[in-house]
């Protein structure tokens, strides 16, 4: 009996002493390497992808009806204001007007006959009245054929470039179809997509800032700074992006429309964001559950805080957050899948 005491004493000493270890050992913190958050962003560049449009492009048609005798351009040629690029089959109008010119003269002597007429008192007041009335319909009829004559001709308003030639030669056309289109080759006009979220950020004091960005060529090495021109106000039905315009004078090297094109922007100079972000590599990042959700883990009285923080852009250098961090925090940058909120944590020297 005595020996069972014993060997149930023994037994109980020993279970205290292990559930005497498990009450004092405490876990050792995970060690982290990390970042410390430094001062934010002088500069925010943005890359657009856009491509060379034709500028001030414009579509040539006749006034009147007729069928297309001569085509004097192709696409891609060089026109002069005033020179003609196209010309209606004008037979029966020249005949028109040679009938018309004629009815006019006549009725030009007719009527000076008439007036030495009514000064003898050989004619009365109606019929010189009638005389007269015959001499200015033969007048607006000449000068009516006149003028359609020379709508016979269809000549480039400036000097510029033929951008398409949309009729073929004897083929009808009405008043107002499109015959050719030309475009003004001393400017390069450049076009590239924006959301919603930049171009509200374009105001009247954006549009009159000063700043210049730089657009990059596909095929030319030297690249050139562009002024802006003008936004629409309703997106593209197919991207339901919205379109912005740039402007430049055209190069000695000749840019042409559809050439792709880079535009670099600062976006804090062109007075396009007034957010002071902050440059931080990726691998402090953590993506949430949601779409455009992320956090970084902050080290605090030496405990990991799980922080929320929007990423403004991503760059080749990592990410700008515009929210969620300031300068001089400490940010954890490994061993991210296993923190825990609140988690004690160790900084591993060097990575304060």
């Amino acid at each position: 009996m005595k020996r069972s005491v014993i060997a149930l004493g023994l037994v109980s000493l020993a279970l205290a002493g292990c559930n005497s270890d498990v009450a004092v050992r405490e876990r050792a913190p995970l060690m982290v390497e990390s970042i410390e958050v430094s001062k934010p962003v002088e500069q925010q560049y943005r890359e657009f992808k856009g491509q060379v449009v034709t500028a001030e492009q414009t579509k040539l048609s006749f006034r009147i009806q007729g069928e297309i005798a001569h085509l004097l351009v192709k696409p891609g040629q060089s026109v002069k204001k005033g020179q003609v690029v196209a010309k209606l089959d004008d037979k029966k109008l020249q005949q028109q007007y040679g009938d018309a010119q004629a009815q006019y003269e006549l009725a030009t002597k007719q009527l000076r006959r008439g007036t030495e007429l009514y000064a003898r008192d050989m004619i009365s007041n109606s019929e010189l009245d009638e005389l007269t009335s015959n001499r200015q319909l033969a007048k607006a009829q000449y000068q009516n054929v006149q003028h359609q004559l020379q709508y016979t001709s269809l000549k480039a308003p400036f000097s510029g470039v033929v951008a398409e030639v949309n009729k073929e030669r004897f083929e009808n056309v009405g008043p107002g179809e499109t015959v050719v289109s030309i475009y003004q080759d001393d400017k390069v006009y450049v076009k590239i997509s924006l959301s919603d979220h930049i171009l509200a950020s374009i105001t009247p004091q954006a549009q009159r800032n000063a700043y210049q960005p730089r657009a990059f060529f596909s095929g030319i090495d030297e690249s050139y700074t562009m002024t802006y021109l003008e936004h629409s106000s309703e997106p593209d039905a197919q991207s339901r992006a919205y379109e912005l315009w740039l402007q430049m004078p055209q190069p000695k090297e000749k840019i042409l429309p559809g050439t792709s094109v880079s535009v670099h922007v600062d976006m804090v100079a062109a007075g396009l964001s007034t957010i002071q972000g902050y440059q931080l590599p990726m691998t402090v990042l953590e993506a949430g559950m949601e779409p455009k959700q992320f956090f970084v883990w902050k080290h605090e009285d030496g405990m990991a805080m799980k922080t929320p923080v929007r990423v403004d852009q991503v760059n080749s250098f990592g990410v700008i957050v515009d929210s969620g961090v300031t300068q001089g925090d400490i940010l954890i940058s490994s061993s991210l899948r296993k923190l825990r909120d609140g988690e004690a944590v160790a900084l591993l020297e060097n990575n304060k």
